[in-house]
């Protein structure tokens, strides 16, 4: 049997390409992540969660709906402006999503820190 994670992934698929496409375990079997896709580019915030909220309503159950908490979208330039000197970061993990990925805690808060104690480090 597919996990969540597979499921989620699947459908997302229908409409973006997996290069698009971050998950991330959010705990517990709930399931998050990042869209970041040029279709986003002329729609609101609360168009671009229809699009995607559409695709779980069409290929999802309601109990795997109910374990999503939450997809954000972006277009590139967002996303190259959110994620400043992270979005190399984001575009390496982007690229290894052919299956779901799953990582632990909040990722971008993390890869932050991680980052400042690079550079801090390599200050040194």
């Amino acid at each position: 049997m597919e996990n969540i994670m597979i499921r989620v992934h699947k459908a997302l698929r229908k409409e973006f390409s997996p290069k698009e496409i971050l998950l991330q375990s959010a705990g517990g079997g709930m399931v998050g992540g990042w869209i970041i896709s040029k279709s986003f580019a002329k729609l609101t915030e609360f168009e671009r969660q229809q699009k995607v909220w559409k695709l779980f309503d069409m290929y999802l159950s309601e109990k795997d709906r109910h374990r999503i908490v939450g997809f954000l979208t972006f277009t590139p330039m967002e996303k190259k402006l959110a994620f400043d000197d992270d979005s190399d970061d984001f575009t390496a993990s982007s690229k290894r999503v052919r299956k779901p990925i799953t990582t632990r805690g909040n990722s971008v808060t993390r890869r932050k820190s991680m980052n400042r104690s690079r550079q801090t480090a390599a200050a040194r």
